[in-house]
């Protein structure tokens, strides 16, 4: 399988003359996407940098921020990103320094990051202009770094645990875009609308979309009422998005009013979408959804939703079936494999799947196998069904008791929303959403049957806590992290 940077190549040279890109008003053809690859490849040259050395982007979200990346993959550096302001004060200085990078393209104006650059002089810094400034085109042929060559330094959110600094090859990511494109049921030349950031997972499906002789639309500024915008003036056959967008467009005024019939797919990422958020998006956009799951580690290619999936209400919440090529295995704590129908951690293997952090070091594979750190469970058809994290879960003997199947039995019993937060080895907090304050009503009405919930599970309630609302991530998924200070 070829690398990444070759993909992109290929793709770029196939159709010269179509447009590549669009954003606002502005377009790209193939041939001047192209162009600037190479462009920036040989500016990234001139600058003194070699194969194997960071390139780091801190800039808005637009065409230029990908074809930084495509150049890098071209030439064998390492590409990283992070979204402008996402990180201030000691906590950039902190990634920066994890980072390492040997050169960092931003915009000016920030003082933390002028600061940091100050201390590190020998860090290059570049512009826009430098890397898109006319000039003599280098050779036509380029040695490819080989496949096992580290392209890209990806960062895990940080949502459950340490960030990781997640290191890809151009031979992975090579497959990360062919998998998709081969798996996935895109319309013909597809005309993919995305308000998500290039520099973040959904930068995986640029690639796949060119492959395809397609042109990815960028919006010209974030949220919905750009979206609409862009959805109205580019008439897109694809929508993709993370729920959080999705919601979004699905609560905006003027979304039912706008025609959707040009769309063929809407592809989620990152988290299930409810049964209600379905039932709106299906009246909205058609029966198009296409759940895509992957982590850092395995951009976008472990399981996958088909939209016939989204029809029946037992598999739209689940991650669906594995991506041809993905192996998967759900193992208890001690590595057995575990039968349909019983909780364990995803382990995954495949082509597209990283093989080492830069930090913390070491590696995320043992014995070929990605421990994702994501308990599943999977049904007779095969299909993946999200639990929890595993460090959010209680091992009982060689077993995994999860949060939210207790959850679901107290939601069931007290009518309630509910957080389970381990206590103990085998205890439990529970918090009850809704409850504002304890009196004599509200602890006959839900202590005791949060604890006739739990009766037949292996741990014991140690507290049952009201909670006015219970924390939520900017997913929509119940904030660990957050619960278990709530409980101390």
């Amino acid at each position: 399988m070829k690398a990444i940077g070759e993909l992109v190549l290929d793709a770029l040279r196939a159709h010269p003359g179509h447009v590549a890109f669009r954003h606002g008003s502005a377009e790209l053809t193939y041939g001047e996407a192209e162009r600037l690859v190479l462009g920036v490849a040989d500016a990234l040259a001139v600058a003194g940098l070699r194969p194997g050395d960071t390139v780091l982007q801190i800039r808005p979200n637009d065409p230029l921020q990908w074809l930084v990346n495509a150049a890098c993959y071209v030439a064998g550096h390492r590409s990283a990103a992070l979204p402008p302001g996402a990180l201030r004060g000691a906590a950039l200085a902190e990634r920066l320094d994890l980072v390492a990078p040997d050169a960092v393209l931003a915009q000016p104006g920030d003082p933390n990051l002028d600061a940091w650059l100050r201390a590190h002089p020998e860090v290059r810094v570049l512009t826009d202009s430098d890397l898109t400034a006319a000039r003599e085109p280098g050779p036509a042929v380029r040695p490819a770094p080989p496949a096992d060559a580290v392209v890209r330094l990806a960062f895990t959110s940080g949502a459950t645990g340490p960030v990781k600094g997640v290191e890809l090859s151009g031979g992975a990511l090579g497959a990360v875009a062919t998998t998709l494109r081969d798996t996935l049921p895109w319309p013909e030349r597809p005309i993919v609308l995305c308000p998500e950031s290039v520099s973040g997972g959904f930068g995986n499906m640029v690639l796949p979309t060119l492959m395809l002789g397609g042109t990815f639309v960028i919006p010209a500024g974030p949220g919905p009422d750009a979206l609409l915008e862009a959805a109205a003036r580019h008439r897109p056959s694809v929508l993709m998005a993370m729920p959080p967008a999705l919601r979004a467009l699905l609560a905006h005024p003027d979304a039912a009013s706008h025609d959707w019939s040009s769309l063929a797919l809407v592809i989620y990422s990152g988290a299930s979408l409810t049964d209600e958020e379905v039932d709106r998006a299906h009246a909205l956009f058609g029966e198009v959804l296409c759940g895509v799951f992957g982590q850092v580690e395995a951009p976008k290619t472990i399981a996958w939703t088909r939209p016939a999936d989204h029809l029946d209400p037992r598999l739209r919440s689940s991650l669906g079936l594995p991506f041809p090529g993905t192996e998967v295995r759900v193992c208890g704590p001690g590595g057995r494999d575990l039968p349909a129908g019983q909780a364990g951690e995803l382990w995954v293997r495949g082509a597209t799947i990283a093989h080492a952090y830069a930090f913390p070091g070491g590696t995320p594979v043992v014995d070929g196998w990605l421990r994702t750190g994501d308990v599943c469970r999977r049904d007779a058809d095969g299909r993946l069904h999200y639990v929890n994290r595993v460090q959010d879960v209680l091992r009982i003997a060689d077993a995994y008791v999860c949060p939210s199947d207790l959850e679901a039995a107290v939601s069931r019993r007290t009518g309630h929303p509910a957080a389970v937060v381990p206590t103990g080895p085998a205890s439990v907090a529970v918090l009850v959403e809704g409850i504002a304050s304890w009196d004599a009503a509200s602890l006959d009405a839900v202590d005791g049957p949060v604890r006739v919930a739990l009766r037949d599970a292996p741990v014991v309630v140690d507290a049952v806590v009201p909670a006015e609302r219970l924390p939520r991530d900017f997913m929509g998924r119940l904030d660990r992290a957050r619960l278990a200070e709530a409980v101390r």
